[in-house]
């Protein structure tokens, strides 16, 4: 639904438990657009990290992980 004007309220109209989520691909492109080009391999490995993770608690772990080694030079990338 990324970018599709008037797409997520039309869906969640007809289906109302729906929740609209942005592409992951799309995710770490966005992300990697304020990373550094020498650190872009590692920002991307260590958020892949996160999309693959197998349940939820991994996933928050590895997001943890990510905040910890990133924030200080790329702060909006772990709150997005």
């Amino acid at each position: 639904m990324d970018r599709l004007t008037g797409f997520p309220e039309a869906i969640e109209t007809v289906f109302s438990q729906t929740r609209a989520q942005l592409c992951l691909v799309h995710l770490v492109h966005n992300a990697l657009s304020y990373v550094s080009y020498k650190d872009r391999r590692a920002v991307a490995a260590d958020l892949k990290a996160i999309y693959r993770a197998a349940t939820a608690t991994d996933a928050e772990a590895a997001l943890m992980n990510f905040a910890a080694q990133w924030d200080a030079r790329y702060p909006t990338i772990s709150k997005s």
